[in-house]
């Protein structure tokens, strides 16, 4: 599939979306509540995005593990600009720009640093999946949502699974890697074992219990303080919501519609999951779009102030992100 029918794609995904989540709004309402909100609790948003953002570079350091070091300075600039890009650039590009910086800059083999990124996906996958079973264990909810939960977790199982055929059977996945990609051309298959490779390189942290359980930590503390804009944003409102039942609900419902391929900064996912989540809780839909549209925005904001800054710090510009975006369509080489 072409980047422009895959970018177009996306763009379709978020105005059906965004429509799913307009589509019963009161705008007089919805007005009334931003006007209303209190934005002293808003504007703190801003350095709590930061340091998630800081936060994710400290636990990037942890599952790097084996694959190299890196200093703090690379790894919070490489993190900024990745997480900008996911923000202005289509195809979710940062995902690639954030490792290839690192790579780059640091001559790291950029087959161990992707693997370590997506070993922060896995690792976050679980935790998510442990605040939605809390979520439906503490707020009463449907059968059907019930029943996403249990599929959600029969999925992270498989992915368990599969993470210890790589660690514990290394040799046999390897090998079966080996023969799934000869199948393949060259030019596909062959980088696609190197990534493999890569991404069991970056497993080896799991051998340290100390560096397992140091990730875990990470993990769960990036989506506390995750949930705290949240928190803020209900307090911003004047919303009666339970503190951790609604951080809860509201830091796994909405990972899990923003992990919905879209346009650029999660338009239209992020809405729809703060209508859905806030609905938990009898909070209306118009309130409810309010308050996705001004977190919404001052979230943007923050990522994308630390992104300029940290391009500033690197010398680097817009187009040079744009430049590092493109290489996502590109063989990924070791």
């Amino acid at each position: 599939m072409s980047r422009n029918v895959r970018i177009a794609l996306s763009a379709i995904v978020s105005v059906v979306l965004l429509w799913l989540a307009l589509r019963d709004v009161d705008w007089d309402e919805a007005v009334t509540a931003m006007r209303g909100a209190s934005y002293w609790y808003i504007l703190l948003m801003v350095p709590v995005t930061w340091w998630s953002l800081y936060i994710r570079a400290q636990r990037w350091r942890v599952f790097l593990g084996r694959v190299g070091v890196a200093p703090m300075a690379t790894l919070v600039a490489s993190t900024n600009i990745g997480f900008m890009a996911n923000m202005v650039l289509p195809l979710r590009a940062g995902e690639v720009i954030r490792p290839v910086l690192l790579s780059r800059k640091e001559t790291l083999p950029l087959s161990g640093v992707l693997g370590s990124c997506l070993l922060e996906r896995i690792f976050d996958m679980f935790c998510i999946l442990t605040l939605f079973g809390l979520s439906v264990v503490l707020v009463e909810v449907s059968d059907r949502v019930q029943q996403w939960g249990y599929w959600l977790l029969m999925v992270s199982l498989g992915v368990a699974a599969v993470l210890a055929l790589l660690r514990f059977q290394e040799a046999l996945a390897l090998r079966i890697s080996r023969g799934l990609c000869n199948l393949m051309p060259g030019k596909l298959g062959d980088p696609l074992h190197g990534f493999v490779e890569g991404f069991v390189n970056a497993l080896t942290m799991l051998d340290s219990p100390t560096a397992f359980l140091r990730a875990f930590a990470w993990t769960f503390f990036l989506w506390f303080v995750i949930g705290l804009v949240y928190v803020l944003g209900f307090w911003a409102f004047h919303m009666t919501v339970s503190v951790i039942k609604g951080a809860l609900i509201l830091t796994a419902i909405i990972a899990i519609v923003v992990s919905v391929p879209s346009a650029p900064g999660f338009i239209g996912a992020y809405q729809l999951g703060c209508v859905l989540a806030l609905g938990v809780f009898g909070i209306d839909e118009s309130e409810a779009v309010a308050y996705s549209l001004v977190l919404h925005a001052f979230q943007f904001v923050s990522v994308i102030s630390a992104g300029l800054y940290s391009l500033w710090k690197e010398g680097m510009n817009l187009g040079d992100v744009e430049a590092q975006g493109q290489s996502a369509d590109q063989p990924v080489r070791g």
